[in-house]
């Protein structure tokens, strides 16, 4: 506005000042000012502008240093934890590192299963994505064999030209598929498993529980994605769907204790959760009762919600066959 007007009064400078030369001097000084005001308005707002990047950066440091504090502490808790329930002879899941999976599952697996035994090294994934960052990718590089179900079309194809190796040789079954409530215990039929498997990997977004519910295949261990958004006091489960889709709301899945009390109903034990509040495991009863002793309550293994510190960490990840058999 200002700028405009000192426009206008420029104009009258040259223009009207032309009718009334006896006046001409007087608007000569005054044309003269109007131009230094502009130069001062031009400086004035490239350092506004200087102002708001500058502004925009300490935020953007800002929100980072939170977001590193933030992880920083919940590794100090969850290190704390371990050492508190080491002295007492009840370490938790506490390793933390990841081969192929996102949120340290590849650790929290291993550390379950060097306590349970493999079994039969038999899995099944539901919701694998392109199949380098999962939660059997690394199981089936260690010699297990099972299904994957992925309904994304992109990344089927991906994972049937990376891994064409394993599902030439049988060790790896893979079904393009969107699963729902009414349609888990055909496809699982299909995946040629039956009765009892070794792990269960489950994360559909928004029908993870109605879908576990429904399955009638029973497995030694299971990893489900949980709604970390509700408090562990709270029952919540998303209104079934079949044919919803995640629309990267808080509004999906299930709570912790909703989780839980599927998992007690069908004889599992949930023996912890990841540091990120994205994953909870559990356990078949009994080997839950000899192997993790202590509290199996959804209150005592509750992480919050940490999803912005989710995400690939460490090195890339192997695209194709991670160790091939030797000749």
């Amino acid at each position: 506005m200002l700028k405009r007007l000192l426009r206008s009064i420029g104009w009258l400078v040259g223009a009207g000042a032309a009718d009334h030369v006896a006046t001409r001097s007087e608007f000569k000084d005054l044309g003269a000012r109007v131009e230094r005001l502009e130069r001062l308005l031009e400086a004035l707002a490239q350092n506004s502008a200087a102002q708001v990047e500058q502004a925009q950066a300490q935020r953007f440091l800002q929100e980072k240093t939170c977001a590193e504090l933030a992880y920083l502490n919940g590794l100090m808790r969850v290190v704390s934890t371990d050492i508190v329930n080491a002295s007492a002879g009840r370490p938790v899941l506490g390793a933390k590192t990841n081969t192929f999976s996102q949120n340290y599952e590849d650790a929290v697996l291993s550390a379950i299963f060097e306590r349970i035994g493999s079994g039969q090294k038999r899995f099944l994934e539901i919701g694998v994505g392109d199949g380098t960052e999962n939660n059997t990718r690394l199981l089936l590089e260690l010699g297990w064999r099972g299904a994957w179900v992925e309904c994304d079309p992109a990344a089927v194809a991906a994972i049937k030209h990376r891994l064409a190796d394993y599902l030439a040789d049988g060790r790896l079954i893979l079904i393009e598929e969107a699963i729902t409530a009414e349609t888990v215990d055909e496809v699982v039929s299909r995946c040629g498993l039956s009765g009892e498997i070794d792990f269960l990997s489950l994360d559909i977004d928004m029908n993870t529980s109605h879908v576990w519910r429904a399955m009638a295949l029973r497995s030694r261990v299971a990893c489900l994605e949980y709604n970390a958004s509700f408090p562990p006091e709270v029952a919540f489960e998303v209104a079934y769907d079949p044919n919803s889709a995640w629309e990267g709301s808080s509004y999906f899945g299930a709570s912790l204790l909703s989780l839980d009390k599927i998992g007690r109903e069908k004889g599992m034990a949930l023996v912890g959760c990841d540091l990120m509040g994205i994953n909870a495991f559990f356990v078949r009863q009994d080997l839950a009762e000899t192997h993790f002793p202590g509290s199996h309550a959804a209150v005592d293994h509750y992480q919050p919600p940490r999803y912005a510190l989710a995400g690939s960490r460490g090195h890339p990840r192997a695209a194709g066959r991670f160790a091939r058999a030797k000749e």
